[in-house]
Order: structure tokens, then C-alpha cells, then sequence
């Protein structure tokens, strides 16, 4: 048995380790158990069979994303049990690509990449169209920030955090390492607060956030359909 076909099958006995039938729960886990040791593998050596990735774009050019896209970023992760990186290329010519790159199970991580780009788009059209009259693109920036942190705190209330289960959890943790080492980590980048309207940015942005829906049908490439209600 090749190590391939021995981890498909530390994966079946897993899954049925988990069957209300005490009885058969407890034959599979000790089947999974001499599988392992027989071939030197691990649970999170199993489940790391089902872990996939998918990359979605930013326009932040190389740049470090401000801080609302790393919150929007969370709150997609949360809702759809994925972990990210954020992926930063930079070309010889001072631009280069910012990318995030989710982590899931199954199709998880394909459909947070979709929900993220969709996201993201909408949110940069509505925060282009609060600050379109401001002048100043240091006022223009901060203010932009605070209408997407307000934005992205009315769209969180559709992602509500699933759970991951801590299996899944260490599989997608080793998956990430093996492919980034430590590197894709980042808080995000902090813009200057513009404390006169703040309050004011964050409230029109979080109004324009609460049109946002989801429509939780699944199509038949997988993927989690969203919309923007106008």
C-alpha cells in the first residue's frame, strides 16, 4: 500500500470513528490507528488530504492592505472555516500583486475566495462613491477607512463564525506552513483617522454595508452564491 492510498483510508477509519455506534466508532479508530503506525503517519498527515487553497486578488499593487480589507478578510475566513495569507509580490518596476490565498476543506476555500472578491469589489465601489467629493487624499483616505470598517461590521453579521474543528484546524496550519514558512503574515496597514467625521464615515458605511445579502443556495460548481441588494 503506497502512502497515498494508506492516508485515504486513515481518513475513512477517522471519519467513522466518529459514528454514534460505539461499537464500530471504536473498530475504525483502532483500524486507523495500526494504519498510522504501520505507515508512520499522523491524524493531521490524514486530514491534510482535504485541505485546498484559493487565491483571491486585491489592488493594493505589492502594497500592505489597509487594516478594514484584513477585517473583511477575517470575517470571510471565520464564516467559511478557512485560515489565510496575504501574499505580497513586488516587481522591479516599484508595483507587484497583493494576493490572499484561503486555506479550507473541501470546496471552503474556493468558495471564501469567490465571497472575498465579491466583497471587495462592492466595498470599494461604495466607499469610492461616499468619498467621491473629498479633495484632500489624506482626508480621502482616512475617511474611506472609516466607512469600510463600518461596511465591513454590517456585512459580518452574515458570517457568523463556524466552527472548525481543531483536526481540520492543525491540518490547514501545517498546510499553510509548508507552503508560506512564516511569511504572508500581516496586521494590515493603518491609515490616519480623520476624528472629525469618523463617527459620522463609519455610520454611512455601515448602512451601506447592511444592503448587502447572501444568498446561502449552493450552485452547481460548488460555490456559494452572493448578491448586493440595491
Amino acid at each position: 500500500m503506497d502512502r497515498d492510498t494508506a492516508l485515504r483510508k486513515v481518513l475513512r477509519c477517522l471519519r467513522l470513528a466518529a459514528s454514534s455506534n460505539p461499537h464500530e466508532a471504536a473498530a475504525a479508530l483502532r483500524q486507523a490507528r495500526a494504519l498510522m503506525d504501520q505507515h508512520g503517519l499522523t491524524e493531521a498527515d490524514a486530514y491534510a488530504t482535504e485541505i485546498h487553497d484559493a487565491d483571491a486578488p486585491t489592488r493594493c499593487r505589492g502594497a500592505t492592505p489597509p487594516s478594514s480589507l484584513v477585517f473583511l478578510l477575517g470575517v470571510v475566513s471565520d464564516g467559511f472555516r478557512c485560515k489565510a495569507v496575504i501574499l505580497r509580490k513586488k516587481d522591479w518596476r516599484g508595483g507587484g500583486s497583493t494576493t490572499i490565498r484561503f486555506y479550507g476543506a473541501g470546496s471552503d476555500a474556493q468558495v471564501a475566495s469567490y465571497a472575498f472578491a465579491v466583497l471587495r469589489r462592492q466595498l470599494e465601489a461604495d466607499k469610492a462613491k461616499h468619498t467621491a467629493r473629498v479633495r484632500k487624499r489624506a482626508n480621502k483616505e482616512a475617511r474611506g477607512e472609516e466607512f469600510a470598517f463600518g461596511w465591513v461590521a454590517a456585512v459580518a453579521r452574515l458570517f457568523p463564525r463556524a466552527e472548525l474543528p481543531e483536526e481540520r484546524r492543525g491540518a490547514i496550519e501545517a498546510r499553510m506552513h509548508a507552503q508560506n514558512g512564516d511569511a504572508g503574515k500581516t496586521s494590515g496597514r493603518e491609515v490616519a483617522k480623520n476624528s472629525a467625521a469618523g463617527w459620522r464615515d463609519r455610520e454611512a458605511g455601515y448602512h451601506a454595508g447592511s444592503r448587502a445579502r447572501v444568498n446561502p443556495g449552493i450552485g452547481e460548481s460548488g460555490q456559494r452564491k452572493l448578491e448586493h441588494a440595491r
